[in-house]
C-alpha cells in the first residue's frame, strides 16, 4: 500500500494532562499582554464567527483575513529559512486532511539550524455573533522545545497579545502524531473577542518542520465541533480485502463511506458539502457502534489496482452530521 493516512488518535500522557490543568487553571484570572511576539505581520480584512477552516479552499494563497510571520528570533528580520506555509511556499508535507495545512517551523531539509519565529495571524470578527468561543484544531508536533511565543494568542490591536494556550509540547501528546486541541477558550483573556479582534498561532524553535521540530496546525473550528470523527483505510490492494474505519464518532447513528475518483474538492452530497470532487459515491453504510466507530471490510475490486482513490466518511448521529477528513489512497 502507498500513500497511506496514518492512523493516529489523541494520547496525552498524564503529565500533560496535569501540566494542562495547571494551564487551563491559570486562565481564569487575567493575563499579563505579551509584547515579545516580534513584528506579527497582520491580515487587510476579518472573517466571520463561527469559523471553520480546513486550508483546502485557500489552495495555497494566502486570504486577505491571514497573514504569516516568518522571521529570525534575534534580529526580528526576515529569515528566508524561516518556515510559515499554508501551501504558498510549497506543496504541505502531511496534512490531516485534505492537501493543506498550516505549516511552522524551519524549512524542510535545511540544516543551517537557528532560531526562528513563525506564525499566522488571523483575522475574526464576532458581531452578532454571541455563542461559544472555545475553538478546536488538529496538531501535529514534530519534537518541540519549550519557548515563551509558543501557542494561541489573541489581541485586539495586533500589538499586545495575550495567552490562550501556551507550550506545544504539553499541549500535545507524542511527537508526529496528529492529534485532537480542544477548549481553547478565546474569550478566557482580557481580550474583547465580541467584535474584531486577532488569533495568533505561533511557533519558535531551531530544526526542520517535522524533523526534530515544528508545529502543524489543521481543521480549526470556532466554536468547537461535538464531534470531529476519523476515516483511515488500510491494506487497500486490487483483488484483497481492505479496511476502511470511522472512529471518534457520535454512538448512534449512522456512518456513510463516500468516495472519488475525481480527486480532493468541495462537492456536495446529501446537502453536504464535502472534500471531494464529483461524482462522489456512498458506497458503504454502518451503523455506529457505542465507540462511536463502524469498521468496513470490503474486497477491492481487482479493477481498481494502480488507481488513486480519494475517500471521506460521514458520521450522522449525535444531533447532527460530521464529516471526517479526507483520505488519498493509491491502491497497489
Amino acid at each position: 500500500m502507498r500513500g497511506s493516512f496514518p492512523r493516529t488518535f489523541p494520547v496525552i500522557k498524564m503529565k500533560h494532562l496535569l501540566l494542562l490543568g495547571v494551564l487551563v487553571g491559570a486562565q481564569s484570572a487575567p493575563l499579563a499582554a505579551q509584547t515579545d511576539l516580534g513584528p506579527l505581520n497582520l491580515p487587510s480584512s476579518f472573517a466571520s464567527i463561527p469559523y471553520d477552516d480546513d486550508f483546502e479552499a485557500h489552495a495555497g494563497v494566502i486570504p486577505s483575513h491571514m497573514a504569516v510571520t516568518a522571521i529570525d528570533s534575534v534580529t526580528l528580520l526576515p529569515d528566508a529559512e524561516a518556515w510559515a506555509n499554508i501551501g504558498q511556499n510549497a506543496a504541505c508535507l502531511m496534512p490531516f486532511s485534505g492537501s493543506y495545512n498550516l505549516e511552522l517551523g524551519m524549512i524542510p531539509g535545511t540544516t543551517n539550524y537557528h532560531n526562528v519565529r513563525n506564525a499566522l495571524v488571523v483575522g475574526l470578527d464576532a458581531t452578532g455573533y454571541g455563542g461559544a468561543m472555545d475553538m478546536s484544531c488538529r496538531v501535529i508536533d514534530g519534537g518541540e522545545e519549550a519557548n515563551a511565543v509558543d501557542g494561541v494568542w489573541v489581541s485586539n490591536d495586533g500589538s499586545s497579545w495575550y495567552a490562550v494556550a501556551t507550550t506545544w509540547g504539553v499541549l500535545v501528546g507524542p511527537t508526529n502524531t496528529w492529534e485532537k486541541l480542544r477548549d481553547l477558550a478565546l474569550d478566557s483573556t482580557p481580550v474583547d473577542v465580541t467584535a474584531q479582534f486577532y488569533l495568533a498561532i505561533v511557533q519558535e524553535d531551531n530544526f526542520p518542520y517535522l524533523d526534530l521540530d515544528g508545529v502543524g496546525i489543521d481543521d480549526i473550528h470556532l466554536p468547537q465541533v461535538a464531534f470531529e470523527p476519523i476515516l483511515a483505510a488500510t491494506d487497500l490492494i486490487g483483488g484483497a480485502y481492505g479496511t476502511v474505519t470511522i472512529s471518534e464518532a457520535p454512538t448512534t447513528g449512522s456512518g456513510y463511506y463516500l468516495s472519488s475518483f475525481s480527486g480532493l474538492g468541495s462537492d456536495p452530497i446529501g446537502g453536504l458539502t464535502t472534500g471531494l470532487s464529483a461524482p462522489i459515491f456512498n458506497f458503504a453504510t454502518l451503523p455506529l457502534d457505542i465507540l462511536g466507530q463502524t469498521v468496513l471490510t470490503k474486497l477491492v475490486p481487482a479493477t481498481l489496482s494502480g488507481r488513486t482513490v480519494y475517500l471521506q466518511g460521514v458520521a450522522l448521529g449525535g444531533g447532527g452530521a460530521y464529516l471526517t477528513n479526507t483520505v488519498t489512497e493509491l491502491v497497489d
